[in-house]
């Protein structure tokens, strides 16, 4: 080549510096976290969906009004809010956003996923959480039909405005539930019942977008460019594994081919001796779920005796060392005792132990007795009950230890039927069941979002169990603006729950995980997802 000028010489330079530096200098490896996951993730419909793993992916991808981190409630579609001095009106100002298709997200987008959380004809399990807004239970019941006079409407673009029935003093954290996640009705009217079925039937408005969901194999997410706050997004992909063994989840996490690994019970203390394994509640309280309807066949479940005798048999420390290795603890009452009061933990200002640790094996036979006669039975061995719980091994663990404490103490047939985990929900949605293995996670930081759940006319309760006084005292304490008074209103409900026993309490679950070395910032919250790595770090 020839060179002609000066300028031309410095040109030739600047290009050959230039392909000098890209050629000695590789891509940057992209920030990649990977785990795996024990359970199927049944679906991302933020208004039907109601698992811990769909709410575990969800608050990833979409993002509410606000956004819940480590505890903190923190501005999410909304940048700002303000309260009115009654508690009762909260006014929100939406930031300028996008979804990953590029279309902004308004006030429209949420009036019309919360009238279609309400809305009876999408039968969500979870429109009860917004019952606190205005006409939204007569909304959701039918008995008005207009949506425009439920309390939670948009304003214009950028304004929502929520009317509250009653104060909610925990209504900003409550937001974080993935019922109130936006959807976007151009989509869900496009897509119908295929909504949010595969990663290219939704769209995206939170820090990671889904770009690859094989059903039962493998979730991937990637950094969504259009995220409001994407520059605080350190991981620019996420690998989710679906690993229903945990010996084999285990073994890929030791081969370093996945940053995080949740530690099966029965591993729990080997991984504990060597200081590797991190511990902490999750939150959820497990219990056992009766089917208390009329059943001719099977009377004794609607008799609160039978169910005592039961709740009596079970020894609840020595099931959960033979079940879980004492990673989970006996619970003895209803509401989990580390949710907060009003200066300290609930446990600590309400304390209760309504059940023992150990069997009670004289009082379980005296109930039973009173069942029995009550209902004409001469014979504990004509008495047969079926226990509905999934099949993987620590819940068949469970299962047997319940099924040899409850048979040798009351001498009845305890079945065990073993079904998959997406089974047992159907199952227990539609009252399938005799006893079903049941639990929940809190969604707030408060006795209620326990105590809620019981209420007649709760569709999560499929026990068709359900008490005027029990109701009364719910209702009661939403009008309470007292936090006090309202607490003590929750505690005598709790006390008719236990005493009613249409729930037999078993454990408070922890949960043992391991990292790798050079992860950080992952959260496992005491509230709503148990997972939360939407700000994380991989060392590179």
């Amino acid at each position: 080549m020839k060179i002609s000028s000066k300028k031309g010489l410095a040109i030739l330079l600047v290009a050959l510096v230039t392909s000098f530096a890209l050629a000695g200098s590789a891509p940057a490896k992209a920030r990649e976290f990977t785990f795996s996951m024990g359970y199927e993730v049944p679906g991302l419909d933020p208004q039907k969906a109601n698992s811990i793993p769909s709410m575990v992916i969800a608050i990833h991808v979409l993002e509410g009004l606000v956004r819940v981190h480590d505890g903190k409630v923190l501005p999410g579609m909304a940048e700002s809010w303000e309260i009115s001095p009654d508690g009762l009106v909260y006014t929100f100002h939406l930031r300028d956003a996008k979804w990953s298709d590029g279309k902004p997200v308004t006030a429209y987008d949420f009036e019309y996923s919360l009238r279609r959380l309400l809305d009876p004809a999408t039968a969500a399990e979870y429109a009860f959480a917004a019952y606190g807004i205005v006409n939204g239970k007569a909304f959701n019941k039918g008995e008005i039909t207009d949506p425009k006079l439920i309390g939670a409407k948009a304003l214009d673009e950028k304004t929502f405005e929520i009317r509250l029935e009653e104060p909610m003093d925990y209504l900003l954290g409550y937001l974080q539930l993935m019922c109130f996640l936006p959807s976007r009705q151009d989509v869900i009217e496009k897509e119908k019942d295929a909504f949010a079925t595969t990663a290219d039937r939704m769209v995206y408005n939170g820090p990671f977008t889904l770009k690859e969901w094989k059903l039962e194999q493998v979730m991937v997410l990637e950094k969504n460019p259009l995220y409001w706050d994407s520059e605080t997004v350190q991981l620019d992909r996420v690998t989710i594994h679906q690993v229903y063994e945990q010996n084999t989840a285990l073994s890929l996490y030791e081969s370093g081919e996945i940053d995080m690994v949740d530690i099966p019970a029965n591993l729990y203390a080997n991984y504990a001796a060597t200081g590797k394994a991190q511990v902490s509640l999750t939150g959820a309280d497990d219990w056992i779920k009766v089917n208390v309807r009329p059943n001719p066949e099977k009377p004794w479940l609607a008799d609160k005796d039978f169910r005592k005798a039961l709740a009596w048999a079970i020894d609840r420390g020595e099931y959960l060392k033979i079940a879980t290795k004492g990673l989970y603890i006996p619970n003895l009452r209803y509401v989990l005792p580390m949710v907060a009061g009003v200066e300290k933990h609930y446990a600590e200002e309400y304390p209760l132990e309504f059940y023992t640790e150990k069997a009670d094996p004289e009082k379980a036979r005296a109930h039973l007795k009173t069942a029995m006669e009550r209902l004409a039975i001469d014979d504990a061995g004509k008495i047969s009950v079926t226990y509905l719980i999934q099949d993987q091994e620590e819940c068949r663990l469970m299962a047997e230890a319940l099924q040899d404490q409850i048979q040798r103490t009351l001498g009845i047939k305890f079945n065990v039927q073993l079904v998959t985990r997406k089974q047992r929900y159907l199952m227990e949605g539609q009252a399938d069941y005799d006893l079903v293995y049941s639990g929940w996670g809190p969604d707030f930081d408060d006795p209620l979002t326990y105590v809620e759940i019981w209420g007649s006319d709760v569709s999560h309760n499929t026990s068709g169990w359900g008490n005027k006084t029990f109701d009364e005292l719910v209702a009661s304490s939403r009008r309470e603006t007292d936090h006090r008074k309202r607490l003590d209103l929750l505690f005598e409900a709790e006390k008719i729950l236990l005493e009613e026993a249409p729930m037999i309490p078993l454990q408070l679950r922890r949960r043992a995980w391991m990292t790798q070395p050079g992860v950080k910032g992952i959260v496992r919250p005491f509230v709503g997802a148990d997972l939360d790595f939407r700000f994380a770090t991989v060392d590179q």
